[in-house]
C-alpha cells in the first residue's frame, strides 16, 4: 500500500501518558535489575511448592495467546480474501511482533539460568513440547519482523530493498521451514519432503509468493503455520501433568482448545486495540470492519464453547461443574464466552463501539482467567501453601505491559501503520447558504 494509505501522528515522545509508562517501565527495570543481581529465591514468592508463577501464568502463557491478533488478522486478509479488514493487518501485525518480543524478554527473567536460553538452539530433544515451543516463537518472531518491514521501507524510501526483500522471502520461507521440519522429526527424509512440496509451491503457485497489498502471502503462511503449531503446543505442556491438574481442564483436548482460544482472543485483542488507538489518535473508529470481526469472533466463541461443553460431558466431568472449582470453570466459560456471544449475536450491539469494545475486553479477561487457572488456581500441589506474586514479580509484569503500550505508541508515530481516514468522514458538513439572486431574477 501506497504512503498516502496510512496516517502517522505527530512524531513526539513526550505525551499527556508517557510519564506514567516512563515510571512504570522504570520501576520494572529496576526490579529486572534487582532479581538478576539476587536470584529467584530473594526476589519472588516461588517455591518447589509454586514453581510457576505470575511471569509464566500472565508474562509467557497469556502473552503469547493475547499476540495471536497478527496471524489471526493475517489469515483473514490474506488467505480468505477479507480485504474490508486491511486497514487493521498493519496495527495487528505490529502489536503482534511487539508482543512477542516482550513475551521473550519475560521468560528471560522467569529462567533460573537465563543465560542458557540459547539451548534449544543446539541441544535438540526429541520429546519436548517446550522445544517445539521455543523453536515456533523464535522463528515466527521472526515472520512478523519480516511482515512488519513494509512500514520500515516505506518510511524511508527504500524501495529497492522493499523489492529485495519481495524476492528473497519465498526462499527464506522454504528454509525455515524445511529446517523446522528436520529439527522436529529428526528425520532428512521429512526435511526433504517439505522442502521440496514448499519449493513446489514457490515455483508453480506464483500467487502465494506475489506481492500483495504490501506483503508476501507466502510469509503470510508459514506465519499460520508456526502459530498454530506453538499455540496448541503449550496446552500439550499441560498434558503432561495428569496427575496435578483438575479434571475441568485437564483434557487430551488442551491442545485444541489453547488454539481455539487463541484465535478467538486475537480477534478481541485486534477489536480492543484498534478502538483504543483511534480514540487515542484521534481517529475515526473502524465501525464496519470491527463490526464484521465482531461477527466472526461470534462463531469462533461458539465453537470453542461447544468443544469446551462437549468435553466436559464426554468425559463424564459434567458433576464436577457443581464442586467447589466448579465456579472457577462456570465464571470463565459465563464471563469470558457466554456474555460475550450473547452481546455481539446481537446486530445492533456489535455495531455500538462500546458495547463491542466490552464484550472483547470479557473475551480477553477471560482467556486471561483460563490460563491462570490452568497454570495456577487448578493445579493441584502438596501442602497448604498459597502463592501470591512478590513486589518485584507484580512490577516486571506490570513494566512489561507498559513498555508494550509505550513501544506501540511511539512505532505507530514513527511507521506508516494507522489507516489513514477522509477527514469529511469525521468533520461536520459546511453549512449551506441561499446563493445570492440579483433583483429580477427568479
Amino acid at each position: 500500500m501506497a504512503d498516502s494509505h496510512f496516517f502517522q501522528p505527530p512524531l513526539k515522545l513526550l505525551t499527556p501518558g508517557t510519564p506514567a509508562l516512563l515510571i512504570l517501565m522504570g520501576a520494572g527495570l529496576l526490579a529486572t535489575v534487582y532479581r538478576f543481581a539476587l536470584g529467584l529465591g530473594s526476589t519472588t514468592n516461588l517455591s518447589d511448592q509454586f514453581p510457576w508463577g505470575i511471569w509464566v501464568a500472565f508474562d509467557v502463557i497469556c502473552g503469547v495467546a493475547l499476540a495471536a491478533g497478527g496471524f489471526t488478522t493475517a489469515a483473514v486478509v490474506y488467505i480468505f480474501c477479507g480485504e474490508r479488514y486491511h486497514s487493521l493487518v498493519r496495527p495487528a501485525i505490529l502489536m503482534g511482533f511487539i508482543g512477542y518480543v516482550f513475551v521473550a524478554i519475560g521468560l528471560i527473567v522467569d529462567l533460573g539460568i537465563p543465560w542458557h536460553i540459547y539451548h534449544p538452539i543446539i541441544f535438540w530433544p526429541k520429546h519436548s513440547a517446550l522445544f517445539e515451543v521455543a523453536w515456533c516463537v523464535m522463528l515466527y518472531t521472526s515472520v512478523l519482523a519480516l511482515e512488519f518491514l513494509p512500514s520500515v521501507f516505506e518510511r524511508f524510501g527504500w524501495h529497492k530493498l522493499q523489492d529485495l526483500m519481495y524476492r528473497v522471502t519465498p526462499y527464506f520461507v522454504v528454509m525455515i521451514l524445511s529446517w523446522f521440519t528436520f529439527i522436529m522429526s529428526h528425520s532428512v527424509i521429512w526435511a526433504a519432503v517439505a522442502f521440496v512440496v514448499l519449493a513446489t509451491l514457490a515455483v508453480f503457485m506464483p500467487r502465494l509468493v506475489s506481492r500483495r497489498e504490501g506483503v508476501p502471502v507466502v510469509l503470510i503462511i508459514a506465519g499460520i503455520l508456526l502459530s498454530t503449531a506453538h499455540q496448541s503446543s503449550l496446552g500439550t505442556l499441560f498434558l503432561l501433568m495428569p496427575d496435578k491438574l483438575h479434571p475441568l481442564w485437564y483434557t487430551p483436548m488442551l491442545p485444541i482448545m489453547f488454539y481455539v482460544s487463541a484465535v478467538a482472543v486475537g480477534f478481541a485483542m485486534v477489536i480492543f486495540e484498534s478502538t483504543i488507538s483511534s480514540r487515542n489518535f484521534g481517529l475515526p473508529v473502524e465501525e464496519e470492519a470491527l463490526a464484521g470481526m465482531s461477527h466472526i469472533l461470534v462463531y469462533i466463541l461458539g465453537v470453542y464453547l461447544l468443544i469446551r461443553l462437549a468435553d466436559v460431558v464426554i468425559r463424564g466431568q459434567a458433576a464436577t461443574i457443581f464442586s467447589g472449582m466448579g465456579v472457577l470453570f462456570l465464571s470463565e466459560i459465563g464471563f469470558g464466552v457466554v456474555i460475550p456471544i450473547v452481546v455481539l449475536s446481537i446486530r445492533k450491539f456489535r455495531q455500538h463501539t462500546w458495547l463491542r469494545f466490552s464484550a472483547a475486553l470479557l473475551v480477553i479477561l477471560g482467556l486471561i482467567f483460563n490460563r491462570f487457572n490452568v497454570t495456577l488456581f487448578a493445579m493441584d500441589r502438596p501442602g497448604h501453601g498459597m502463592y501470591f506474586p512478590s513486589p518485584e514479580e507484580l512490577l516486571i509484569s506490570i513494566g512489561l505491559v507498559a513498555a508494550i503500550v509505550f513501544f506501540y505508541s511511539m512505532m505507530v508515530r514513527a511507521f506508516p501503520v494507522l489507516p489513514a481516514f477522509s477527514q469529511e468522514s469525521v468533520a461536520p458538513a459546511p453549512e449551506q447558504h441561499p446563493v445570492p439572486q440579483r433583483d429580477g431574477a427568479a
